[in-house]
């Protein structure tokens, strides 16, 4: 009996890590259209073993960029953030659930995220 409740605790222990796994779509409007506000999933890469999905919506002069992907690392609290800055408004989407990335708009650390986005835009 103890044999087989210390296998049943390594089983899960093991499991564990897995277990809290999501999957998020992984796009960018660069590349993929379907990837847009309007978004269709048709084709659309999906991520396993993620622990959060991403949308960033960005637009700068009329031109909009929508990126869609997986976080390796947990954010404390599901949500959006949105701000402007130098003519540029972006908004940040971090949710945890399976394929959550899909909404038209689903929090990440912004800084760190809207930089880059505000540089990629700069130069195209």
């Amino acid at each position: 009996m103890k044999m087989k409740l210390c296998g049943i605790f390594v089983l899960l222990v093991c499991c564990a890590g897995f277990c809290g796994a999501i999957r998020c779509y992984v796009c960018s409007t660069i590349s993929t259209s379907n990837c847009a506000d309007t978004f269709n999933p048709i084709g659309i890469v999906q991520e396993d073993n993620c622990v959060g999905c991403l949308k960033l919506k960005g637009k700068q002069v009329g031109i909009q960029l929508i990126d869609r992907s997986c976080l390796p690392l947990s954010s404390p609290v599901s949500g959006c953030t949105s701000g402007s800055q130098h003519g540029f408004d972006a908004a940040a989407c971090h949710c945890s659930t399976d394929l959550c990335n899909s909404a038209t708009c689903s929090t990440a650390i912004f800084t760190i995220i809207v930089i880059p986005l505000v540089m990629l835009l700069k130069y195209l």
